[in-house]
């Protein structure tokens, strides 16, 4: 295999095992087990350890002297600074978004959270989630800004705070999301980063709240 294709192979590896991070495949503080990814992922024991040497680089993972490799589990404190760095680059992000996401892009924003009614079923709950994860998400690659998105792939505060789950119940946060998009769909730039920046940190004072419990 060459150079390229090894990079190619390393890179899917490491985006596969994200992914498996954000979405709670790999739970926090579980120990990464290299036999069952190589076997998962149908690849050798290189590109796997190539993509846990990165990741644990980025610090989404820990290795432990002896031990391995573990799934990095946040503090309380770690997740209020990360929320509050959220609101900062998203609101941001989003305000960009407005500015700069076709007229197919926007439409494309105002159909998240279209079909949510409540009260939510187990698997309608999960697919809030998902949702929510790719909402924030698409709206930084939508931004068009190289520095914020290479701050969230080096970064990686949405795979992060994402391995806590929701950290406010989804009937409280859904209207927010909601006017968020009619701002986007407005074309109001600097009300929709606002109320970006007001999401995250609402979600920050609960964490402050859990903190000080």
């Amino acid at each position: 295999m060459g150079l390229i294709e090894t990079r190619i192979l390393t890179d899917h590896v490491y985006e596969t095992i994200k992914l498996m991070i954000r979405d709670g495949a790999l739970r926090p503080g579980a120990k990464i087990n290299k036999k069952e990814l190589e076997s998962q992922l149908g690849v050798s024991q290189t590109p796997i350890n190539d993509a846990l040497s990165r990741l644990a680089g980025q610090k989404h993972i820990e290795q432990r002297n002896r031990r391995g490799y573990f799934v990095r589990k946040y503090s309380c404190k770690e997740l209020v600074d990360l929320f509050a760095a959220r609101g900062a680059v998203e609101g941001m992000a989003t305000r960009l978004a407005v500015e700069n996401a076709s007229d197919a892009e926007i439409e494309q924003i105002t159909h998240f959270f279209a079909e949510v009614s409540f009260p939510l079923s187990e698997a309608a709950y999960h697919a809030y989630e998902r949702t929510d994860r790719e909402f924030h998400s698409l709206l930084i690659e939508y931004s068009r800004n190289a520095i914020i998105q290479e701050m969230n792939e080096q970064f990686g505060y949405i795979v992060r705070t994402a391995t806590t789950g929701l950290v406010r119940p989804p009937d409280e946060t859904i209207g927010e999301h909601r006017a968020i998009i009619a701002a986007i769909r407005d074309r109001n730039a600097r009300l929709a980063g606002e109320l970006m920046t007001e999401h995250h940190l609402r979600s920050r004072d609960v964490l402050v709240k859990d903190c000080r419990d």
